[in-house]
């Protein structure tokens, strides 16, 4: 059962939006200055600081173009797509290079983008036709604390792509509309340019683009759902040719993101535990190293995806259980006593930060699946809204995982956790009012 206009009187208005947005915004501000995550960037390198992203706009900040994301003189690169280094980048020109007003600046950017996710949330919740859930999920979202730890500490995309893609998808399921309708051509012009702008931040919501298909196009096969698929995928890809062009002349390959194999080949190997292994990345191995200046960075990918194939093809049983293996760590990550990164560096037990973070991760993973299969929606929608994770981490089922690859759609997983917590208090209200 979907709840009708009537039920969205329950959800929250302007006024207290506004205030979610500052109470979030406080809390981020408030957590920056108490842990002084700006300082990490005094006397740094951009390598120390901001790995890849900070090294690609270092270069480009002094006029180089995007290359060089090691800071191991490697040449043109396509590692990342150019939005956040491009942010980076006139951030660092504006207050001197790797310091911490540039770590501040981004910092304070990233608070404020995840503030405002508050308010996508909710209008997100009303657009599906969970009115109800709105004020919840804006609220828990303002307080949650991996929400708060990306904004204010990482040197990543992770926190815009978070607010860029829950800002699509509240545009993608906006109200006023039938479900199952096709977009109209207006519509679907919109959509295109907004999905297309996402991926130029970053192209992992590629692994969505069947859904969202699916919701331009509608349920029916019909002309109307064509033409408005055509103008989508137009508009998507106008917005991208200019990079591809760029990476075509460039490195050699018109992909958003052409290094694929190597993350293919980082993933399946003997030594392969699930999550990123930094030591044998080949700007840390100085054979690999020189064998990716040798060949550039797309010939090196392809290298390395064949390499990745070969062993899978020697190993097959090895990769599947691998493969199950992300996919857990994926929707639940893996308790601190277990997991190989804090075990390494000490005892977990004396790590309550690392506690909350499984927690926190776990717990929106699982109820927010819960929420998706459980929620008051049609089964169709219900389908959809569980797609979209499990499509979104397909890639990493096959490569490899981290709990910030994940983040982009933790604010709908977040709206499915209210959900499915609303839903239960109201059963238990109703047990008790009838016993």
């Amino acid at each position: 059962m979907i709840e009708g206009s009537s039920a969205r009187s329950g959800a929250p208005g302007g006024r207290e939006l506004a205030l979610v947005a500052v109470v979030a915004l406080a809390l981020r501000l408030g957590a920056m200055a108490l842990l002084d995550t700006p300082a990490a960037a005094d006397g740094a390198s951009a390598w120390s600081w901001g790995a890849e992203a900070a090294c690609l706009a270092e270069s480009l900040a002094q006029g180089e173009g995007l290359a060089d994301p090691w800071d191991r003189d490697s040449g043109p690169s396509a590692w990342l797509t150019p939005v956040f280094p491009g942010l980076l980048a006139l951030l660092m020109s504006l207050f001197g290079g790797v310091s911490r007003a540039t770590a501040t600046a981004l910092f304070t950017i990233q608070s404020l983008a995840d503030a405002l996710t508050c308010v996508l949330v909710a209008r997100l919740a009303v657009g599906l036709g969970l009115a109800r859930v709105a004020r919840v999920a804006a609220w828990l979202w303002a307080v949650y604390p991996l929400a708060v730890w990306n904004a204010v500490q990482s040197v990543w995309d992770t926190t815009l792509v978070a607010f860029a893609l829950t800002l699509f998808l509240s545009r993608l399921f906006a109200p006023g509309r039938e479900e199952g309708e096709a977009a109209s051509p207006g519509r679907a012009l919109r959509l295109g340019l907004g999905y297309g702008s996402v991926l130029l931040l970053n192209p992992a919501p590629l692994g969505i683009l069947p859904v969202i298909a699916w919701e331009v196009m509608g349920t029916r096969l019909r002309a109307s759902g064509l033409r408005a698929l055509a103008v989508f995928g137009a508009a998507a890809l106008t917005v991208c040719l200019p990079w591809m062009i760029r990476n075509q002349v460039v490195v050699g390959s018109p992909a958003l993101r052409p290094v694929l194999g190597i993350q293919f080949l980082i993933g399946n190997h003997e030594e392969a535990i699930g999550w990123p292994e930094f030591g044998l990345y080949h700007y840390r191995d100085p054979v690999e190293l020189a064998r990716f200046r040798e060949l550039g960075e797309v010939p090196y990918s392809a290298d390395c995806g064949r390499r990745a194939r070969e062993w899978i093809a020697e190993h097959p049983g090895s990769f599947v259980r691998l493969s199950l293996h992300r996919m857990q760590l994926y929707w639940l990550s893996e308790p601190p006593l277990c997991d190989e990164r804090t075990s390494s560096r000490g005892n977990p037990a004396q790590d309550p930060l690392s506690w909350v973070k499984y927690a926190c991760y776990l717990a929106v993973g699982v109820l927010g699946a819960i929420g998706a299969l459980r929620a008051r929606l049609s089964l169709r929608r219900r389908l959809v809204l569980l797609a979209l994770p499990v499509l979104f981490g397909a890639p990493y089922y096959l490569t490899i995982v981290s709990e910030r690859f994940r983040f982009p759609l933790d604010p709908l997983l977040m709206l499915l956790t209210a959900a499915l917590l609303l839903r239960l208090r109201e059963r238990r209200r109703a047990a008790e009012s009838g016993a």
